[in-house]
């Protein structure tokens, strides 16, 4: 008997085998960390980036900043560990050696400071707007990408004969390895990012209160 994604709304039929979903969101599933995940875009991160360039703008010297710079440091160091002793024919996890790989180069091209940035801000996102995110994994595999997507290291182009332009294109981790690059961003950085998202929530609030205040003074004019 033929078997339907298992995704609501999707009445295609799944692959063969022991997936559960059509090759479309099988491949979602691989590339997003759900199969009804979708991909977050810079626009979509972009205002989060803002709050977050606006408090630390607000907060120059707070030493929180090279903290969590430091704490970034720190895993580029644990991910060269991890290389090293991998190169030295210890073994060890193929996955969180590959995720070690992700690390390093982003520490080679990228600055702390615009990984913590980037980091919080989809921290920030997820803490605010969690509709975004479908589960954890999906979370995980989003902050990896958007920090991976700040160098043009995980970019490629291919040659796509039916329009005769080269295309650029995105070269994903294995989904394993996706979701262990952004469990320890997130581990590493998140703390930074949900204590931005409840000054946000706070401030929001006292506006909100301050409006309601306003509102009940004019109320009482005569």
């Amino acid at each position: 008997m033929t078997r339907t994604c298992q995704v609501s709304g999707c009445s295609t039929p799944a692959v063969s085998g022991f997936s559960p979903y059509c090759p479309a969101h099988r491949s979602n599933f691989r590339r997003h960390g759900e199969a009804d995940q979708k991909a977050i875009t810079k626009a979509q991160v972009n205002p989060y980036l803002a709050l977050v360039k606006a408090r630390i703008a607000k907060n120059p010297h707070s030493p929180a900043w090279t903290t969590l710079e430091a704490r970034w440091r720190a895993l580029v160091d644990h991910a060269e560990h991890i290389v090293a002793e991998y190169e030295r024919g210890r073994p060890g996890p193929r996955i969180e050696r590959l995720a070690a790989q992700e690390i390093i180069k982003i520490g080679k091209s990228v600055t702390a400071r615009a990984v913590v940035e980037m980091a919080m801000a989809m921290v920030m996102m997820r803490e605010l707007h969690p509709r975004h995110f479908r589960s954890d994994r999906a979370f995980w595999v989003q902050l990896g990408r958007r920090v991976r997507g700040l160098t043009d290291l995980n970019y490629g182009e291919r040659y796509v004969h039916a329009t005769g332009k080269v295309k650029r294109c995105y070269r994903a981790l294995s989904p394993r390895a996706g979701i262990v690059l952004g469990r320890w961003l997130a581990e590493t950085l998140g703390v930074g990012g949900l204590h931005l998202a409840r000054l946000e929530q706070a401030d929001h609030e006292k506006k909100l209160a301050e409006r309601r205040n306003l509102h009940d003074a004019l109320s009482k004019l005569s």
